[in-house]
């Protein structure tokens, strides 16, 4: 069974590796613990105890000087089955950051987005295995979000509100993506609003350093079985250029 106390030991280096980037466009992050739930006699499912929230983050990567902020909530979980990891989930959550009247914050759900890692023996013939959906997830709370976001703006909750009156038309749409795990979406998330092509050798370190961390042998959801099923079902020889249709059950058929 895949050892909790070294996975999070990995999940600290990953966080350790993001925060260097973040700090220095002068934002913060709280990182939640970790818990884990034995699901069967060879299996264990490691979630978040509640999101993961980064503060105060600039508009995008190439933002200078903007009063308007981001506050981006990120949560995931992680199943293994004899030590490989065989589905799992990702949440993001989007908020765009505004000073309010009252000298605190509003915070406006802008989007939503979670990721999906299919399990391998249950895989349905019409999802991907790995797929983006839009729309918020009932994993995220909005006390939560709101009592952590109190705690890194050193504000009252009085002064803190909040709008997840979010409409997405689209949720039903699921988009194949690459193995989007809690740990890429937080590569994906430093990329885009932290880094830019201008950006210094500090940040450049440090978001190699993040990659490096992700992707390293420790990690044991670096590769999943579905990834690992992926690699046997592409077949040049067989099935053409490796695309999106890989990723549905009926392309091995």
């Amino acid at each position: 069974m895949t050892d909790f106390a070294s996975f999070s030991r990995h999940l600290d280096d990953v966080h350790k590796a993001a925060r260097i980037v973040i700090e220095k466009k002068s934002s913060k992050a709280h990182w939640p613990p970790l818990i884990s739930e034995k699901t069967g006699e060879d299996e264990i499912q490691i979630s978040f105890a509640e999101p993961a929230v980064v503060w105060n983050a600039p508009m995008r990567g190439s933002s200078t000087g903007s009063r308007i902020k981001r506050t981006i909530v990120m949560s995931g979980h992680f199943s293994f089955s004899n030590n490989v990891l065989d589905k799992a989930g990702a949440n993001v959550e989007i908020y765009e950051t505004a000073p309010a009247d009252n000298g605190g914050w509003s915070l406006t759900l802008l989007d939503a987005m979670h990721f999906d890692i299919e399990g391998k023996i249950f895989q349905t013939p019409f999802h991907p295995m790995f797929h983006v959906q839009f729309g918020k997830n009932k994993r995220i709370g909005e006390d939560d979000i709101r009592k952590i976001v109190c705690e890194l703006s050193r504000l009252r909750p009085d002064q803190v509100t909040m709008d997840r009156s979010l409409e997405t038309p689209s949720r039903d749409i699921r988009i194949p993506t690459p193995q989007m795990d809690y740990m890429s979406v937080l590569a994906m998330v430093v990329a885009d609003y932290f880094c830019d092509s201008h950006s210094g050798k500090e940040v450049r370190t440090g978001f190699r350093n993040l990659l490096r961390k992700v992707m390293h042998a420790s990690n044991p959801a670096r590769s999943s079985s579905q990834s690992r099923n992926l690699e046997n079902r592409w077949n040049p020889e067989k099935t053409g250029p490796f695309c999106a249709s890989h990723w549905y059950q009926e392309s091995c058929m």
